[in-house]
């Protein structure tokens, strides 16, 4: 919980202003005021001993390892639909490992918080835009590396345009719950997918999740080919055999219609559970699968030919109503755009910045949140002085100290993005 000091000093925070400059600035007060006590924002230092599990916007499943000492990055590709070479489907980058060196970020407002981000150099694929991770305790968001993505099709089927991700957005913990009966409850998911076979083409993921301590499990969801279906879209969740400690279900079904698909769905889901803050934060990639070929992919197990390549991410929090004030304070995250983004919230206002340009209005969305919750745990989203009026378009939730905003202001080009708690 924040202060009153800083809650209302973060309400200072408007439309343009430098948010953490704004922050920072608010640690006076008069000589009446107790000196501030630093918090630290993440551990003094991580080594490899220190794993980060977690979850891609392109639907890989990963670990991220650090050592701030020797300034090493090093990552783990445990489950990918992303191909190892362009101009190719298969094999993907599923059971790889990258690595390089990292270089501590100077761009922020200030000091504590550039001491915990650090630029992944080498993992860019975009000189001008580095891939950078932010540390908290138990969390780390950001990006990991991206590619460069094309395929010819085979018989005109599963075409994928020539697309260059400079990185993908990504969240991971350091601790994970790996037993389903401790995940059992209800859940709203908000999330993104993209089908690259269909050029692409994004796709909004809100539903509600039913997680039963067997490993069966429930999605009614609100958007997609489903919207107003209640099903089970894929197997029990059960441990997943490559021994990341998350949950498996397979034949996992998407919000759009699969490119080719000739029996059941190919596609896998992952759920990564982190543990933090004292909750869980449930985040779910769906791990697309392509194999242009007769017979069974050495890599996925799916029989082809198969395009059924929809892969995103998505995070569900817990049903339950959400005091308003109880998440005031500011959060990172990188969205669907592939942008760096800080969220400050303050009671009903909420502003989404550019950390590194936070005085740049043009970068800025103002929203007004609304805490009725005719759905419990989902506040509903208004842009500020936009064409939308009072309609709302967005929704957000929060569990862990994470938050997840799905906007639909562009119903054709949904926005996501989800990041973790700073201070």
């Amino acid at each position: 919980m924040q202060s009153k000091h800083f809650a209302k000093c973060l309400a200072m925070v408007g439309v343009g202003a430098p948010l953490m400059l704004t922050l920072g600035a608010c640690g006076g007060g008069g000589s009446s005021s107790p000196p501030l006590v630093e918090t630290a924002l993440c551990p003094t230092s991580l080594d490899y001993n220190t794993v980060y599990t977690g979850g891609g916007g392109d639907g890989e499943l990963v670990k991220l390892q650090l050592d701030t000492t020797k300034k090493t990055w090093q990552i783990t590709y445990v489950e990918s639909p992303i191909p190892a070479t362009t101009g190719t489907v298969t094999p993907t980058r599923k059971g790889t490992v990258v690595s390089g060196t990292i270089t501590q970020e100077t761009g922020l407002p200030t000091a504590k918080l550039n001491q915990c981000a650090f630029q992944l150099n080498g993992a860019s694929l975009d000189s001008s835009r580095p891939a950078r991770v932010f540390i908290g305790m138990g969390v780390a968001g950001g990006t990991i590396p991206g590619a460069e993505i094309q395929f010819a099709g085979s018989g005109g089927i599963g075409v994928v345009p020539d697309t260059k991700f400079p990185y993908y957005p990504f969240i991971a913990f350091s601790s994970i719950e790996t037993n389903i009966a401790n995940v059992a409850g209800t859940y709203n998911q908000l999330g993104y997918h993209q089908v690259p076979s269909q050029n692409f083409l994004p796709a909004a993921v809100d539903a509600k999740i039913t997680i039963n301590a067997d490993g069966t499990w429930q999605e009614c969801d609100n958007t997609g080919v489903n919207a107003g279906k209640c099903q089970q879209p894929g197997t029990n969740l059960t441990q997943s055999s490559d021994g990341s400690g998350a949950f498996e279900t397979d034949n996992f079904q998407g919000q759009v219609k699969p490119t080719l698909v000739t029996g059941k769905n190919a596609a896998k889901g992952f759920m990564i559970v982190g543990k933090l803050r004292g909750q869980l934060v449930p985040v779910l990639v769906r791990t697309g699968v392509a194999y242009p070929q007769i017979g069974t992919d050495p890599q996925s197990g799916a029989t082809g030919p198969v395009a059924d390549d929809e892969s995103g991410i998505s995070v569900l929090a817990p049903q339950m109503a959400v005091a308003q004030g109880s998440q005031d304070g500011e959060y990172i995250s990188v969205d669907s755009q592939f942008d760096y983004r800080t969220l400050a919230l303050s009671g009903t206002q909420g502003t989404l910045l550019d950390p590194f340009n936070a005085s740049q209005a043009s970068l800025a969305t103002a929203l007004d949140l609304n805490f009725a919750q005719s759905v419990p745990g989902v506040v509903t989203t208004t842009h500020v002085n936009a064409s939308t009026g009072t309609t709302p378009t967005g929704k957000m939730t929060f569990t862990g100290g994470v938050f997840s905003f799905l906007d639909l202001t562009n119903a054709s080009a949904p926005y996501f993005t989800a990041g973790a708690f700073v201070q």
